[in-house]
C-alpha cells in the first residue's frame, strides 16, 4: 500500500494554537474552520489535521466512504500559488493512495473558484445552501436598528416590559453549569415532544452532546457566553467563540420559546457582553431546518457565506 504524504492526527488540545493561527488568518470567517467546532463535533465529522509546508489540512474522517475521502479546503498563504497548488496536489495524492477520489465539503465561493481554476474539469460542483452561513454586523444586530427589524424590536420591548425587574443576565461561570444543563435537558425533552421528525431529533441529540462537551471543556476551549435568569430560574443561554480578529460565532443558543421576545433579548445581551470588540457575528448555518432558516432570515443577515461541495470526477 502506498504511504500517504499527509500524516493526519486526531484533534487534541495541543493543536489549538496551531489550528487557530491558520483559521483566524485564512478561514474566511467560516464557522467550519474552527478548532472549537471541530473538537465539539468530532463524533459527526471526525476532523483530523495535518500541518505540512505551511498549510493546514483537514480530513473529515467520518464523512467519507470506500470511494471518497472528504476534506476541507487547505489553509495557508494563498498568495503563494505554487504552495497552494502543491497543497491541493497533496490532497489528490492522499486520496488516491487510499484508492479514493477527493471530495471537498463546505468550500466558500473563493475556495471553489480557486480549485476549479487550478484544476479545471476535475470536479462536479454542487451548491450547498443548507451549509450557507449567516453573518451579521454586531452593531446592527445588538441594537436591532433599522426598519426591517422593527417587529423584532417590538417583541423585545414586550419582553422588557413584561419581565421588568424579574430578569438578570450573567456571564457563564462554572457555578451556573448545572442549572444551564438542567434547562438544556428540559428544552430538549420539550422540543422532541413537539417535533417528532427522526432526522431532526437525531440532529438535536448530536447537538446535545456538543453542548455537554462544551461545558466540560469550557475554559480550555476559550468559550464565552451569557445565561438568562427570570425569577432566579434559567430561561436561556448563549455561548460562542472567536473565528478571527473581527468575527465571533455563536455556537449554541437556547431559550424558553414560550416567552415572546426572549431570543432577541438574548442575542443583544450576548453581543454586548461577548462580541463588543468584533465587527461581525457568524450565526452559522441552518442545515436545511425550516424553523432555523426562518429565524436566521428574519434577523436580516448582512450577507451569507455561500458553500459548495466539489466531488472529483
Amino acid at each position: 500500500m502506498t504511504t500517504s504524504k499527509l500524516d493526519f492526527q486526531n484533534i487534541n488540545f495541543n493543536m489549538k494554537t496551531m489550528i487557530d493561527d491558520y483559521t483566524f488568518k485564512y478561514g474566511e470567517n467560516s464557522c467550519q474552520h474552527s478548532f472549537v467546532s471541530s473538537f465539539l463535533l468530532y463524533d459527526k465529522y471526525g476532523d483530523m489535521f495535518c500541518e505540512k509546508n505551511d498549510f493546514l489540512y483537514t480530513l473529515r474522517s467520518k464523512r467519507g466512504n470506500q470511494n471518497e475521502r472528504v476534506y476541507l479546503y487547505p489553509l495557508g498563504d494563498y498568495e503563494n500559488s505554487d504552495g497552494l497548488i502543491n497543497a491541493l496536489e497533496n490532497i489528490f495524492d492522499d486520496a488516491h493512495s487510499h484508492n479514493c477520489k477527493v471530495k471537498f465539503e463546505t468550500l466558500t465561493e473563493h475556495a471553489k473558484n480557486t480549485v476549479l481554476k487550478l484544476f479545471p474539469d476535475k470536479f462536479i460542483v454542487e451548491p450547498s445552501r443548507d451549509y450557507a452561513e449567516y453573518v451579521y454586523k454586531v452593531e446592527k444586530l445588538s441594537t436591532l436598528k433599522g426598519g426591517e427589524l422593527a417587529r423584532k424590536r417590538q417583541y423585545l420591548n414586550r419582553f422588557l416590559k413584561e419581565y421588568n425587574g424579574r430578569f438578570r443576565t450573567e456571564k457563564i461561570k462554572p457555578e451556573y453549569f448545572a442549572d444551564i444543563l438542567k434547562f438544556q435537558q428540559e428544552w430538549l425533552e420539550n422540543k422532541n415532544s413537539i417535533d417528532t421528525d427522526p432526522t431532526h431529533q437525531a440532529y438535536l441529540e448530536i447537538e446535545n452532546k456538543e453542548i455537554y462537551e462544551a461545558f466540560r471543556y469550557f475554559n480550555e476551549l476559550e468559550i464565552s457566553g451569557i445565561v438568562l435568569f427570570i425569577d432566579d430560574v434559567v430561561k436561556g443561554y448563549f455561548f460562542g467563540c472567536p473565528l478571527s480578529e473581527n468575527c465571533y460565532t455563536d455556537i449554541v443558543n437556547k431559550a424558553d420559546r414560550n416567552i415572546t421576545g426572549i431570543y432577541g433579548f438574548l442575542v443583544g445581551e450576548f453581543l454586548r457582553n461577548c462580541c463588543a470588540d468584533y465587527l461581525y457575528i457568524n450565526r452559522q448555518e441552518d442545515l436545511g431546518v425550516a424553523g432555523l432558516r426562518k429565524i436566521k432570515t428574519e434577523f436580516k443577515p448582512d450577507f451569507l457565506i455561500d458553500k459548495f461541495i466539489l466531488a472529483e470526477v
